[in-house]
């Protein structure tokens, strides 16, 4: 295999592929990539068993084949080099990587056979979507799922798909996203399946531009297809948990505030947090939010005042100062709608008078206050 091409052209698509390497495997073939040239075209693969990209690029070949290098020491490599032309070619049992008067020896891993089989390519069920409006989604609701691992379905963001309509959920039991939009294109029957957090990131971080993106679905994988990339994931099995009935459908207090204001005044405020809780109080009566918090144990406090568009009684409530500066963070408009029932149970969080054409819906669970 002989190949030639400018670093950042074959950079930009290895970048990719990076974080889907894991650093130290317990099958260390996964630790590897694959290049494969064929005429002008070089694809590269990689995978970590539960998601698989696979990306072509033009270069121009001098002599097909395919090698399998360690992904990361190749990547480090292909990065330390100037942008200009470099070629990699197989010599042997090694790959050189040469670059005007620097040259590189990279050892070929032989086994490639124990390489994980590429999955094939799905057909059948599948919804199409402008890839940037999916990138947008994505941000707007992996930031929210939870880590625990012993709680696999909300490791992942659920995709629930209707006729012309995907809503995207993900929590971490505290903050809920939920996400719906009725202009997808989709005409199979109702299904839900979850997607690991991880791999959505992945698709997210290949999508630069928007083109259309098509996602196949079967009962455990999902691919998508966008541009030269085409990136498997395996689906998290199990039932998501049924957080209709958490979204609260009484909140009758309405409060609005400017976004970026409160986020500034939060993270002001929050300097004085009680590092393990985090618990900053809301203060809201008639023209004003009162944002205070208080650290008995570093004898610390902080508060500052915002202006509020609100007719209620006077009310506290208590909130994970990261959680809810992280949600606000990601509401779409310059004013927020927060909805309130009382101190204790769920604030539904909007966007105020949004144009976009998705709607969507954060709840945050209060924190524990004490009232004296």
């Amino acid at each position: 295999m002989i190949f030639s091409t400018l670093k950042s052209n074959l950079m930009t698509q290895l970048s990719l592929i990076n974080p889907i390497l894991p650093s130290h495997s317990a099958k260390p073939i996964t630790e590897c990539i694959i290049l494969s040239l064929n005429d002008n075209e070089l694809t590269i693969t990689a995978t970590d068993i539960s998601v698989t990209l696979v990306n072509k690029i033009e270069v121009n070949g001098v002599e097909n084949g395919t090698v399998v290098v360690h992904g990361k020491k190749f990547i480090n490599i292909i990065k330390s080099l100037p942008d200009v032309v470099l070629t990699v070619k197989k010599d042997g049992g090694m790959v050189k990587i040469i670059s005007n008067n620097i040259k590189f020896e990279l050892a070929v891993t032989e086994d490639y056979e124990d390489f994980p089989a590429t999955p094939k390519s799905l057909s059948g069920n599948y919804m199409s979507i402008d890839s940037l409006k999916l990138k947008n989604y994505i941000e707007k609701t992996v930031f929210t799922v939870s880590p625990d691992q012993l709680r696999a379905v909300l490791t992942g963001v659920l995709f629930s798909l209707k006729l012309n309509q995907l809503t995207m959920v993900a929590t971490d039991s505290v903050r809920l996203v939920k996400l719906d939009d009725k202009g997808i294109r989709y005409e199979g029957e109702d299904t839900d399946m979850i997607l690991p957090a991880k791999s959505l990131q992945i698709v997210s971080n290949a999508i630069d531009k928007n083109e259309e993106c098509f996602v196949y679905f079967e009962e455990n994988y999902v691919e998508f297809r966008f541009g030269s990339v085409i990136i498997f994931s395996r689906l998290i099995n199990g039932k998501y948990p049924a957080y209709q009935a958490i979204i609260p459908a009484n909140n009758h207090l309405k409060a609005k505030f400017d976004k970026n204001t409160t986020i500034s005044a939060l993270s002001r405020v929050s300097l004085a947090c009680n590092p393990v809780t985090k618990l900053i109080k809301f203060n809201l009566e008639q023209g004003q939010l009162l944002i205070n918090t208080e650290d008995n144990n570093s004898s610390s406090k902080a508060e500052e005042s915002v202006p509020l568009d609100y007719a209620g009684e006077k009310l506290l409530v208590g909130f994970n100062a990261g959680k809810i500066i992280e949600l606000l963070k990601n509401v779409s408009t310059d004013m927020v709608l927060m909805e309130i029932n009382s101190g204790k149970k769920p604030v539904i969080i909007k966007p105020y008078e949004s144009t976009e054409s998705y709607e969507m819906l954060m709840l945050l669970m209060p924190s524990s206050v004490d009232n004296s």
